[in-house]
């Protein structure tokens, strides 16, 4: 398989090409999407997890457009767990304490080359670590389509403008 989606598929002299979308970003793989008169046809290629292993796996999945009973697609939101958020909270508040105790000469630290302004450094760190474990949001971009005898095809997007657009352009022309 090559990774122009239009050198693997063959169109009939009735059918042609609505819309491509070429460039579309999966997460840990690539993604194409053609749109036909018939057909709608996703290719993949990259990571995948099977049986508890990252594999990489090609595939083109070809969906009849009379056979789609249902398309959606939606963003979602992850958060850390609890017990993330509350080691990250530990972890910035002790930063911040350790960086009082140095600052006020309450607690002795051994010294080195730079150790004044690098002991500072490293709790700057420790405490923007401990931010980002607080505040994190994972976004994933998903679309779903079932077809025929509930057979559903699922994809795992990047959040950005162009998947976005080329999700809302399927899903108007469907609905």
């Amino acid at each position: 398989m090559k990774n122009n989606i239009k050198q693997n598929i063959l169109i009939g002299n009735d059918e042609e090409i609505y819309k491509e979308f070429p460039k579309l970003k999966g997460i840990d793989y690539f993604c194409q999407v053609v749109v036909t008169t018939k057909r709608l046809i996703i290719y993949t290629q990259g990571n995948a997890i099977t049986s508890n292993r990252k594999v990489k796996k090609r595939g083109m999945n070809e969906i009849e457009l009379k056979s789609i009973s249902h398309m959606e697609y939606y963003l979602e939101y992850i958060k850390n767990s609890f017990f993330v958020k509350l080691l990250g909270f530990i972890l910035a508040i002790g930063s911040l304490i350790l960086a009082y105790g140095i600052f006020q000469n309450l607690i002795d630290v051994p010294a080195y080359a730079y150790s004044n302004i690098l002991n500072y450094v490293i709790l700057g760190l420790i405490f923007l670590i401990g931010l980002v474990m607080i505040f994190k949001i994972k976004r994933i971009l998903y679309f779903k389509v079932i077809s025929g005898f509930n057979i559903p095809t699922e994809l795992e997007l990047r959040p950005t403008k162009y998947n976005e657009l080329a999700l809302k352009y399927l899903a108007s022309k469907f609905y």
